[in-house]
């Protein structure tokens, strides 16, 4: 289900790259937002086999609980984790930061945070060539 616009807390944010996908995060996301993103990432996935990912998490306001248990996401996610290279978080709670820094065994991706400050340089290292070019 495609929500409009106006209602939405996760809008995509235009790339240099056709392979790297980006959003922004404004407000309380809900189920079928995600469910739309997986399926937006999955049609990604057909099209490039690996991909790099970048959400700015500007005024997060949390995330329907029951998207951790929609079928449509938790596909995705499995997904994600054999076609994205490197997913960059910038911003958010600092406890985002920590779960990153600290949890690293949980990503088979590249996963890295980057304060608000350090923008330009998430968006420089998902531009960067990675895996997707040296697998095949």
């Amino acid at each position: 289900m495609l929500l409009e616009k106006q209602k939405r807390a996760v809008g995509r944010l235009p790339a240099e790259r056709e392979d790297v996908f980006a959003y922004e995060v404004n407000g309380h996301v809900s189920t079928a937002e995600l469910d739309d993103i997986s399926l937006e990432l999955d049609k990604a996935y057909r099209k490039f086999d690996r991909i790099n990912l970048l959400v700015r998490l500007r005024a997060w306001d949390g995330v329907d609980w029951t998207s951790v248990f929609s079928e449509t996401s938790f596909i995705g996610r499995l997904r994600a984790l054999s076609h994205v290279d490197r997913y960059a978080v910038v911003g958010g709670p600092s406890w985002v930061a920590l779960a990153i820094r600290f949890c690293p065994q949980l990503f088979s991706m590249e996963v890295r945070h980057f304060d608000e400050a350090r923008t330009d340089e998430a968006w420089a290292w998902v531009h960067e060539d990675v895996g997707r070019r040296r697998a095949a």
